[in-house]
């Protein structure tokens, strides 16, 4: 039986295309195995995550979008923080596109996936793709994309060596160039077989579907942290420039809305046979214990502009210095 993962640390994966600072946003670093332990350099880390996320609110909302009340409640995730002693409690707004919740999320479905995963003793990495799409018709392709992989998948359980039993994640990219969308499956199955005959099946539906774009590989560690990141990525790396001492993000608002409304309130995640389903949701409400935190009974709010939370009496909870290191901008180009 081959395992998945053991003591993965949850990072970056570097795939030379996507952005190492917004790929890490929203993945937890803690260590599998472990238990993890919460501390001012965790809510240090939020505190980035909270600015740049808040920073995108800015842009979102400016879009006459059916969306714009669910940014509003990114805006607000996690903008108090009650302490009492060495507990901090926080709400959290549960939105795809956040990336405080993104983290959340990420690690309690690596820890939940990861039992059921590790049963596999052939577990590969598939990915399923089509032809780049215009934004006013990817909310139908997805959901085209959806029923046609149902009917494989139930086309497979009458052939008992077929059967497909593992999970698949619905993911977007955009192409600002061609100002296209490439939504895609990626799939880790049990089963080399299975995963070529997927592909084989995926193909004679959509014959367009350029071959060599499908992939079939064995699934590793660096396999579960693509599965479970966030649903599309914020920019790419060439949108990321340095300007004297300041980090400068460009993103496309418009087009993340696009993928927004079109993943929006739809299972990104989907098991198959014996893997268990897991909600994608979190908890909106968390009190977590802060081991370096000085005991106090405190109210932090957020300030965008220090990008920290602050004390009545002006004190920083973690010290971020996100305001004066990073700087997001519309994607004009």
């Amino acid at each position: 039986m081959t395992k998945l993962l053991q003591n993965i640390t949850i990072s970056y994966i570097p795939d030379g295309k996507s952005s190492p600072l917004l790929d890490t946003l929203a993945q937890p670093h803690t260590r599998l195995g472990q238990k993890h332990t919460n501390t001012l350099e965790t809510y240090k880390k939020r505190a980035r995550a909270k600015y740049l996320g808040n920073a995108l609110v800015l842009e979102l909302v400016k879009i006459d979008s059916p969306l714009t009340k669910s940014y509003w409640n990114t805006w607000h995730c996690s903008i108090v923080i009650l302490q009492d002693g060495k507990k901090l409690t926080s709400t959290y707004c549960n939105n795809r596109w956040c990336p405080i919740c993104n983290r959340i999320r990420t690690a309690k479905l690596i820890k939940s996936y990861l039992p059921e995963l590790n049963k596999m003793k052939e577990p590969q990495f598939v990915t399923l793709t089509i032809p780049n799409v215009s934004g006013k018709v990817l909310k139908s392709t997805i959901e085209g994309m959806t029923k046609e992989f149902i009917k494989i998948k139930n086309l497979f359980y009458g052939r008992r060596s077929f059967r497909i039993n593992g999970i698949r994640k619905t993911e977007v990219t955009y192409n600002p160039e061609a100002n296209e969308y490439h939504p895609h499956f990626h799939v880790i199955l049990d089963g080399r077989n299975v995963g070529e005959e997927l592909i084989n099946e995926w193909l004679s539906r959509y014959p367009d579907a350029n071959r060599g774009a499908q992939d079939i590989r064995d699934a590793d560690e660096n396999s579960m942290l693509e599965l479970f990141k966030y649903a599309t990525k914020l920019t790419t790396k060439n949108r990321i420039t340095k300007e004297e001492d300041k980090t400068v993000i460009e993103v496309n608002p418009k087009a993340l809305d696009t993928i927004y409304q079109a993943l929006y309130k739809k299972r990104t995640f989907q098991s198959m046979g014996w893997v268990k389903q897991v909600s994608e949701d979190i908890d909106e409400v968390d009190a977590q214990i802060v081991e370096d935190v000085d005991e106090d009974v405190e109210v932090w709010k957020w300030e965008q502009e220090a990008s920290d939370w602050v004390s009545g009496a002006g004190e920083l909870l973690t010290g971020c210095d996100a305001c004066e290191r990073y700087e997001l901008r519309v994607d004009t180009g």
